[in-house]
């Protein structure tokens, strides 16, 4: 089995960095620390000039849940009618008050961007019922799961990626996310059997100035980062040598 391989970035540098170690593809996104929000426009076509290698976007107005109100699925829906034009995969997700995929939303996205690839992001995670929310996601025609298994950790919630795997047999692309490191992806792999693993691969940089601060709220901390290389080639060189690859 070849597992394929996606790194979560936030700039070109990153998306490069992903390229040359040999990833599969990458998803663009902004803010990583919230778990991502939606990019700019700029960002994506920057990207999708200059990489070889397919993309993905996020698609999520706000930092919070993903119960959304109008004036949220407004945007999911124009975001995802704009960006889709690019040709790219999109990536995003809404729940119902029972903790279910949002049908209507998801139906009216699929509407916005027909030719494009559907992910349903970690979203699922939020669910009490995990797998009748990946059942919900195969009758609504998604291509592909992006998940943890409900735990903060992949590697906690293997049983529950396991079943996700067998369930979505080959419905539904099912792709592990959540602290995945060249020390437990191989396990994370061979245990489940899922076929995608989805990282971020960024360095904090430490930096000291003396000029204004762009957030008074924030300041003195750092928030300049660097693609991680190491991180990339280690999980690439853990599933080359286990014969992932």
């Amino acid at each position: 089995m070849r597992v394929r391989v996606e790194v979560c970035v936030t700039s070109l540098a990153e998306a490069m960095a992903a390229e040359a170690s040999g990833a599969d593809s990458v998803e663009i996104c902004t803010w990583l620390a919230c778990g991502g929000v939606t990019p700019s426009y700029g960002l994506v076509n920057t990207l999708k000039e200059r990489m070889g290698i397919p993309l993905r976007v996020l698609v999520r107005p706000t930092p919070g849940g993903f119960v959304y109100s109008e004036f949220e699925r407004q945007t999911i829906l124009r975001d995802a009618m704009l960006i889709g034009l690019s040709g790219v995969g999109l990536v995003t997700g809404a729940l119902n008050d029972n903790g279910l995929p949002e049908a209507s939303l998801m139906k009216a996205v699929r509407m916005a961007a027909p030719e494009n690839e559907l992910t349903f992001h970690r979203a699922i995670d939020h669910c009490d019922d995990p797998l009748a929310a990946l059942d919900a996601c195969v009758e609504l025609g998604i291509h592909r799961v992006l998940t943890s298994g409900g735990r903060t950790l992949a590697i906690d919630a293997m049983d529950l990626l396991r079943e996700m795997v067998r369930r979505a047999d080959v419905k539904v692309r099912i792709a592990a996310a959540g602290g995945i490191t060249s020390e437990n992806v191989v396990e994370l792999v061979e245990r489940t059997g899922v076929s995608e693993v989805h990282f971020s691969a960024q360095r904090t940089v430490a930096t000291s100035t003396t000029k204004a601060a762009m957030s008074s709220v924030y300041d003195g901390m750092t928030f300049e980062t660097v693609p991680d290389e190491a991180k990339i080639d280690g999980v690439m060189n853990a599933l080359l040598k286990a014969g992932l690859r």
